[in-house]
């Protein structure tokens, strides 16, 4: 089975995009690979390297690759797709509507009619996510599975900022910041801990754009 994917972007559209892999020399080969159509998947641009967590799907007349950003949004699809009545396209249409932070919020405090506000989640399908996904959502929580392990690292909570705030990498803030670096080719140690020092530093900042600017000024 294919977990993992690194190439260059060749096209994306409408959360579908090929990756191509190979050389000048040796020729190339493109994957297609579906992947949640939401704005924090614009990191993956045409032309661009990609790392893409992979799930396959293997049907009797068709071999399907699901792409994430991380192992831990490609665990929470996963985990979806252990709930009876949902299969890969619900899961995929779940990781499209929203982050991963807020479907397990959505999880763990029963809020069943932001699960039915997703196309395609009806009534007993919430429900049967609930129950089904509550405790081991939970249990992966603790074990760093899902977001401390989205930014690499067991807790979501990092350093403290500036006023002596902990920082939570779980944040919207966080999060999209992280990503901007990757998407600039930073790896996941190193864009963490680039956003980290920009917080220790200024602990006021609210918007992306000026954690990525700070963030980038001490990098040099």
């Amino acid at each position: 089975m294919l977990a993992y994917l690194e190439g260059i972007v060749k096209d994306r559209a409408h959360g579908d995009m090929i990756v191509v892999v190979g050389s000048e020399s040796q020729g190339w080969v493109g994957y297609q690979v579906k992947t949640p159509d939401h704005p924090r998947y614009e990191v993956y641009i045409p032309g661009q390297r990609a790392e893409v967590y992979l799930y396959t799907n293997v049907r009797e007349d068709a071999l399907d690759l699901y792409g994430f950003l991380s192992p831990s949004e490609k665990n929470l699809f996963t985990t979806f797709l252990s709930v009876s009545g949902v299969g890969p396209r619900m899961a995929l249409g779940l990781l499209s509507h929203t982050d991963e932070a807020n479907l397990i919020e959505m999880i763990l405090t029963e809020d069943k009619a932001g699960l039915t506000a997703i196309s395609g989640v009806g009534k007993k399908t919430a429900e049967r996510m609930i129950l089904e996904l509550k405790d081991p959502v939970k249990k992966k929580m603790d074990a760093g599975l899902f977001k401390g392990k989205v930014l690499s690292g067991a807790s979501t909570k990092g350093a403290t900022d500036a006023k002596g705030a902990s920082i939570d990498r779980t944040s919207k803030l966080f999060i999209e910041a992280y990503l901007a670096l990757q998407g600039l080719g930073y790896k996941d140690l190193q864009a963490k801990e680039m956003i980290e020092t920009a917080l220790k530093k200024q602990a006021h900042l609210s918007k992306v754009e000026d954690v990525i600017k700070t963030a980038l000024q001490g990098n040099f």
